[in-house]
């Protein structure tokens, strides 16, 4: 499970048959509806394995061998968007200061161990977050600063282990990197007019 970040939907200007890459978005031709496009679609899919990558394709060797789909085409072109895992999310929606909708004791999930795991137990840590919401890009731009500021340092978390399950940390300076990806997503959405979305 993730959250992502990104511009806040506007009506697609089209539709293309894609597999994903955006490069193919940008050469397909277009469709005036998701019907057509996914009608197209279903057909070169069932042409796989005799199919030629999509122009643009930046996996060629493998696309002939997935479904195509359709795919909107935005009127601002390739949307940014900043993802991040549900244990990594907390930090960053905290800083900034958002919800993260898990409850009291989501926090405490964050490093991932229950502090009474015996050493041979299993471990399977569940973060929980049910973060979603929009802010105006100038919003969130000020929210990144003001996180920067607050916390110009992140020192990161060590991977640990609980019995037999090793759960991963995060690298110094994660919090720091993530927050200037968003404040790019946020100058991005500043310029095309467009609010910034998460879920």
């Amino acid at each position: 499970m993730s959250v992502t970040f990104t511009a806040a939907l506007r009506p697609p200007m089209g539709y293309v048959v894609g597999c994903g890459c955006a490069g193919v978005t940008a050469r397909a031709p277009r469709y005036g509806t998701y019907a057509d496009a996914q009608q197209a679609a279903d057909q070169a899919t069932a042409a796989a394995g005799t199919r030629l990558a999509l122009p643009g394709c930046t996996l060629p060797a493998v696309c002939p061998d997935y479904p195509l789909y359709a795919v909107e085409v935005d009127p601002d072109g390739e949307v940014p968007f900043v993802n991040l895992s549900n244990a990594n999310a907390i930090g960053v929606l905290e800083a900034l200061g958002l919800s993260f909708g898990g409850g009291e004791d989501a926090d405490a999930l964050e490093p991932g161990l229950p502090a009474d795991a015996a050493e041979d137990a299993t471990v399977i840590p569940i973060v929980v977050v049910d973060a979603a919401g929009e802010l105006s890009a100038p919003d969130l731009l000020a929210r990144v600063v003001t996180a920067l500021g607050l916390a110009p340092e992140d020192p990161g978390v060590p991977d640990r282990r609980a019995g037999s399950t090793l759960i991963g940390g995060r690298p110094a300076g994660y919090l720091q990197r993530r927050l200037l990806d968003l404040y790019d997503l946020a100058a991005w959405c500043a310029a095309h007019g467009r609010d910034v979305t998460w879920h």
